[in-house]
């Protein structure tokens, strides 16, 4: 999508809703005292929420719209602005204590930062990349072979894979953790976004 397109479809945005995720940016960035790298983490960690958002108000906008899905999107809208107020005061408060509300959100930075290098680590970091200087050929771009059963091989990958396995399990049980505390206090904690990979080194 061009720069162009991608302004078409922010200016489309009801202002009140830009200036509200402004806002948030500016919360975000007082609670990691305008660090760079923190903010950059936490910036991330939100923005899915403001997307999909953006998305609901977009379809509000297309004339094809049933009156049903009209009346779920402006009830989805109104529980998303109630639930971003919360978590405004939750980071008002973070900005300017170093309480539970400041411990949560820095966990929620160290979260991403730590589900990232997690991604990249287990299954990216022996991704093959092109290499101008070796030929087609090269034992390098060749498929890898399964080890012999029962061989040392073996039972070391046999081993990565129950930890990798056990890893998945763990992440898991703290999304379910995240999503009970935003049911009962009635905020949102951010999300994770599931993209088509690029090399991401966190700092």
């Amino acid at each position: 999508m061009s720069t162009r397109s991608v302004r078409n479809i922010n200016a489309s945005l009801p202002t009140d809703f830009r200036s509200l995720y402004r806002l948030f940016l500016r919360a975000n960035s007082a609670v990691v005292l305008h660090h760079s790298p923190s903010k950059t983490q936490v910036h991330r960690l939100w923005r899915p929420v403001f997307d999909e958002a953006a998305l609901k108000i977009h379809r509000l906008q297309h004339h094809d719209i049933c009156s049903t899905e009209r009346t779920n999107i402006v009830q989805w809208l109104y529980t998303w602005h109630r639930r971003v107020d919360h978590t405004l005061s939750l980071l008002a408060t973070a900005a300017v204590t170093r309480g539970l509300a400041h411990k949560i959100t820095r966990n929620l930075k160290w979260l991403r930062q730590n589900h990232v290098l997690w991604v990249e680590k287990l299954y990216y970091s022996h991704k093959p990349f092109w290499k101008p200087q070796l030929p087609r050929t090269s034992a390098q771009y060749q498929p890898y072979s399964l080890p012999a059963p029962d061989s040392r091989p073996d039972h070391i990958l046999r081993r990565n894979r129950k930890m990798r396995l056990f890893d998945e399990q763990c992440s898991n049980a703290i999304g379910e953790v995240v999503k009970m505390a935003e049911g009962r206090h009635d905020i949102i904690l951010g999300r994770l976004r599931l993209k088509q990979w690029q090399q991401e080194w966190s700092s």
